[in-house]
């Protein structure tokens, strides 16, 4: 299950970011140029000072030179003038300076009473003290405050067109971002080829919003076929005009989905379950109308499968696998439409246990062969017997083939399985053999055991070391075992004619080839699917058809087995048919080896009816 896709508009949020970012911004840029300028104007004062100081040292000079001071001449910023240790000028109310000042090479004193002065020395005739001047620096407080103003104006500036420009680019990426997200939202909820709404949209949205409703999963029959013999152009165009049709087809309230490749998904919200299987079989109905694309015309059948809100699922993930389930097995049994049960979840649970269970099975042993008897219908007399594999689990107990053989199909140990259950039945052969009973025993086998080539040496070899007769050995194999590849499955049954094994064609009649298989292949025996004897009345449509492939049959020197007898009106009428072999609940169901010995020693004949009441083949 992919996670949700959640698509967020949250413009506000990236508004306030972009803004929060953008004061940080300027309030940084605000402290450097504050810091910067600071170590400016304490430069600036300095070299002001010196300048100043500077631009007075000629009149300074001029001091050294003069007998006396005049006092109205001198300028504002000195403070003290002597000579050595007398004092020659003082400016009125400023206190007496102490003699500890000394010249400093014209380097200020600082913080002395809050002033900051200049100590100058200046030499004297030779007769003279040097002449001592002491300088106020000129006060710089108007010229800082006024750089310290501008900086501030400066700053609040920045900040305010920081703001302004933030709203601005926050204003242009939100649009942006929107239609970004617009874009996005669309690539990640709609599906590209159909325009339908797609799997991340079925999963994220508010579709289940209502208190009942059914959901149903749709599959196109066969669609592979049409990519492979027209292209995937071709394939491409018929699922877009499918996904017109459904819309059409479901109408306004209802929501029409591309799940994924050829399967949809449809929401009908508040539809009465009592209305969800007629409105499911209208759905195929329409779905088979044929699909005209361009010159073409195709007729597209499909498999339904449906699950109902709340019953079968309380969230989205488990009433879409209900309804796949369901599909599956419509598609399976060619059912066309199959509502969600219990028995499917069952099925689904345990399989995918029993998946991982399949070789520590085989190889413990756990499954195990009954055997269903094939009957001669006039005198009840046991004529043969197949067997059927059932799994002898240790925690659900004995389980059914329906449950499993198409799980080891599927898996890796179908040879291994196959060869194991061939063995069992040989044995079992040889332990009735030993009991002085010869009764043929029939075992299935698939489409893989034909294209394995060592199967054949394998049989050979068990059929040596075991002793048994050859004929007392037969195989069972169904039309998708036998026409995956004629030529091959002609080859193994001639080798298999050679060693002496007889063979037979299981539920012969419910194929598109299964005539062929009279013409293309050396069988023995072919069994009549249940399908037909299940129907059968005197005189009616399955009767004639009955009648037609046990002449044929006749004529062509092959034995008939009818499956599934389960009256004995069937079983009578077959006999007017000329079929005088059958198999079915009527004389018995599938048994361990020891009822199958029982019937043989006690000499039954298996002609009463058993378990009437029970329904099905073998």
């Amino acid at each position: 299950m992919p996670h949700r896709v959640e698509i967020q508009h949250n413009k506000a949020s990236l508004r306030k970011r972009l803004l929060a970012g953008s004061t940080g911004l300027s309030m940084l840029l605000i402290g450097v140029l504050c810091y910067l300028g600071h170590g400016i104007l304490i430069e600036l004062e300095t070299d002001f000072e010196k300048q100043y100081f500077d631009s007075q040292m000629p009149f300074i000079s001029t001091l050294a030179s003069q007998p006396a001071i005049n006092k109205k001449l001198m300028p504002d910023a000195v403070m003290v003038v002597k000579r050595g240790s007398k004092i020659l000028y003082q400016k009125s109310g400023i206190a007496d300076l102490p003699d500890t000042l000394t010249a400093n090479s014209g380097e200020p004193v600082t913080e002395f009473n809050n002033l900051r002065l200049y100590i100058r020395e200046l030499p004297s005739t030779a007769d003279e003290a040097p002449l001592t001047v002491i300088w106020r620096t000129k006060d710089l407080t108007e010229i800082s405050s006024q750089i310290v103003n501008t900086l501030s104006l400066a700053g609040f500036i920045t900040f305010w067109v920081a703001v302004w420009a933030a709203l601005l680019m926050s204003a242009f990426i939100a649009r942006r971002f929107e239609q970004a997200n617009n874009t996005l939202e669309r690539l990640a909820l709609e599906d590209a080829l159909t325009k339908l709404p797609n799997r991340n949209a079925l999963l994220s949205g508010d579709t289940f919003n209502s208190t009942h409703g059914a959901l149903v999963f749709l599959d196109l029959d066969r669609f592979r076929e049409i990519n492979d013999a027209l292209g995937h152009a071709m394939g491409d165009r018929m699922l877009f005009a499918f996904s017109q049709r459904l819309k059409n087809i479901a109408g306004k309230g209802v929501k029409v989905y591309r799940y994924r490749s050829d399967e949809f998904v449809i929401w009908h919200p508040d539809l009465p379950a009592d209305d969800v299987l007629s409105r499911a079989f209208t759905l195929l109905y329409d779905c088979r109308e044929p699909l005209f694309i361009g010159n073409s015309a195709f007729e597209v059948s499909c498999s339904i499968g449906v699950a109902c809100f709340p019953e079968h699922g309380h969230h989205p993930e488990m009433l879409i696998r209900n309804a796949e389930n369901a599909m599956h097995r419509a598609k399976k049994l060619r059912l066309g439409v199959q509502i969600y049960n219990e028995r499917l979840a069952y099925n689904s649970t345990i399989k995918v246990t029993l998946r991982s269970q399949l070789r520590s099975a085989l190889h413990n042993k756990e499954f195990v062969l009954h055997y269903q008897p094939k009957v001669e219908i006039g005198s009840g007399r046991l004529a043969g017997a197949e067997a059927i594999v059932r799994w002898q689990h240790p925690e659900e107990g004995l389980l059914q083939p329906s449950l499993f053989i198409d799980l080891v199909e599927q898996s890796g140990i179908i040879h291994a399985f196959t060869r194991y259950t061939v063995e069992m039945a040989v044995n079992q052969i040889k332990a009735w053999s030993s009991c002085g009973f010869e009764l043929p025993v029939s075992v299935n086998l698939s489409a893989y055991n034909l294209m394995d080539s060592a199967f054949i040496p394998f049989v050979r070899s068990l059929l040596e070391k075991s002793g048994i007769k050859p004929a007392l050995l037969e195989f069972e194999l169904t039309e998708s075992a036998t026409m995956v590849d004629i030529a091959v499955s002609r080859r193994v049954l001639s080798d298999f004619r050679e060693m002496g094994i007889a063979t037979s064609i299981d539920d012969f009649g419910t194929g598109m080839s299964s005539f062929a298989y009279l013409r293309e292949l050396d069988i023995h025996t072919v069994k009549l699917d249940q399908s037909f004897i299940r129907g059968l009345a005197d005189g009616n449509r399955d009767a004639k058809i009955v009648e037609g492939i046990v002449s044929l049959c006749r004529n062509l020197g092959i034995d008939v087995i009818a499956e599934g007898v389960e009256t004995q009106q069937q079983a009578s009428l077959l006999t007017r048919l000329d079929c005088h072999i059958a198999q079915g609940y009527l004389y018995g169901r599938p048994m361990p080896a020891k009822d199958i010995l029982s019937v043989m020693q006690d000499g039954t004949c298996l002609t009463s009816p058993q378990n009437r009441t029970h329904t099905g083949g073998h």
